[in-house]
């Protein structure tokens, strides 16, 4: 089997983990249901059971325009509405992917890469600013990916370009999620220590 497709489970499996669970942020489980299904139509394009290039183009645009700069606001501003509701996170995740597509049709094919990259290059310097090391480490693993991609950096042959985008993403969305559910426990347990020192 190629090692795309078998790189591109590992990311489904990944994004899949992250969508199921219900503490997570609705902006972070709508940009992964987004690589999601980049990650679900790549397996069936590399392993050749249901070629699909074309939506597997789309949903690889969609990602890189539209899911990285909602994961990105959803960590950055928590408590937007973008990040914890469903309409608003759905309507930024449209007209970025709606730009997307303009940029598409203008063949400015650079438009996604660049977005991409903002996002996690903001991610990145917020986590080192807050000094979070765990952030740190997912955004850094999904600059890796972008990085290694783009640069179509591979050890032949065993890994292409490909495969590191899927692998290190798949790691960096891990990290970034796992941050993002322990923010919530740490905000409860403050929470807890002050109204148990006013009492």
């Amino acid at each position: 089997m190629n090692s795309l497709a078998l790189s591109d489970g590992v990311l489904l499996i990944a994004t899949l983990a992250i969508i199921m669970k219900p503490s997570a942020s609705t902006g972070i489980r709508l940009s992964a249901a987004v690589f999601a299904a980049a990650a679900f139509l790549g397996v069936l394009r590399f392993s050749t059971l249901l070629p699909l290039p074309g939506m597997h183009s789309f949903f690889s645009g969609l990602g890189a325009s539209a899911a990285y700069p909602l994961l990105a606001a959803a960590f950055l501003w928590p408590d937007s509405a973008v990040a914890q509701s469903w309409r608003f996170a759905s309507i930024f995740l449209i007209i970025a992917g709606a730009f997307g597509l303009v940029a598409s049709a203008l063949e400015f094919n650079l438009w996604g890469n660049f977005l991409a990259i903002v996002a996690v290059v903001a991610l990145l310097f917020r986590s080192i600013k807050d000094k979070d090391v765990m952030a740190a480490m997912g955004s850094g693993s999904l600059l890796a990916a972008l990085l290694l991609f783009s640069s179509q950096f591979s050890l032949p042959p065993v890994l292409q370009p490909g495969d590191f985008l899927h692998l290190f993403m798949a790691l960096g969305l891990t990290l970034m999620a796992t941050r993002s559910l322990r923010l919530p426990q740490q905000a409860a347990a403050l929470s807890s220590v002050n109204q148990a020192s006013l009492e």
